[in-house]
């Protein structure tokens, strides 16, 4: 009885040495080969936008005029590589004809959600635990998702205000493919900024509300540059202990 009194006491003593009060471990989770990791806390940003059309009338950027939009949304890490986010954007398209004999010209305001899974092209090192842990301060990243785009252009030709054609009404919906990539400045622990550019294939031809290329197959697209200020919502993390045993 003594002996086991004993023993419990002295588990009781090396786990208070092992691990503080109010000590947590994190959570491991584990890459392909094994190498430990911890997941970041959920993420919100908020930032600025310009967007880029690229349709019926021009493919030219000199052709538009860039207006700043806003965008707000969330991210959260899965793994050093991966990171799911969800962006809910607003912005502004507006250009002019390529032709100017056509005189075509339209601008529309539009809104864009979006979810889209990033891959660092670099594993993130500061999620690893054990001696492979490194501070990570830049971040490269491709990604690619799918979204709705709500758009409402108004069209005008000569400057002149001009219907929608056939039994095309706004505003409208459509569907959207972003592709693209960006880096990640971390200035903290808790605070990010992110420049991020996407191109959108679209499903609609009426973007532009005109349709000049009598082949429903080729289709309006647009492109975007966000600047982005990532705040994560979860509490700061010390740097894991390393041991060299």
């Amino acid at each position: 009885m003594r002996t086991l009194l004993l023993s419990l006491l002295l588990s009781s003593s090396l786990a208070a040495v092992a691990a503080p009060p109010g000590y947590r471990p994190p959570r491991r989770f584990f890459t392909a080969i094994g190498q430990p990791y911890r997941r970041l806390p959920l993420r919100v940003n908020f930032g600025l936008n310009v967007a880029y059309y690229n349709g019926d009338l021009t493919s030219r950027l000199n052709d538009n005029t860039l207006r700043v939009g806003i965008n707000a949304g969330l991210a959260k890490t899965l793994s050093p590589h991966v990171t799911i986010a969800a962006d809910l954007s607003y912005f502004h398209l507006k250009a002019v004809d390529h032709f100017p004999e056509r005189g075509y010209s339209f601008s529309s305001d539009n809104g864009l959600l979006t979810g889209r899974l990033r891959y660092n092209l670099f594993a993130d090192k500061s999620l690893y635990l054990g001696p492979y842990y490194k501070e990570m301060p830049v971040l490269v990243f491709v990604e690619a998702g799918v979204g709705a785009l709500v758009y409402n252009p108004a069209t005008a030709q000569y400057n002149q205000p001009i219907e929608a054609e056939g039994r095309n009404t706004y505003p409208a919906l459509a569907g959207v493919l972003p592709v693209g990539g960006g880096v990640t400045l971390r200035a903290s622990q808790r605070l990010a900024f992110t420049i991020e550019g996407q191109y959108y294939f679209t499903s609609t031809d009426m973007l532009d509300g005109i349709s000049q290329r009598g082949n429903p197959k080729l289709l309006d697209a647009f492109a975007t540059l966000d600047f982005k200020a990532e705040i994560s919502l979860g509490k700061g993390h010390k740097k894991p202990l390393v041991h060299n045993d």
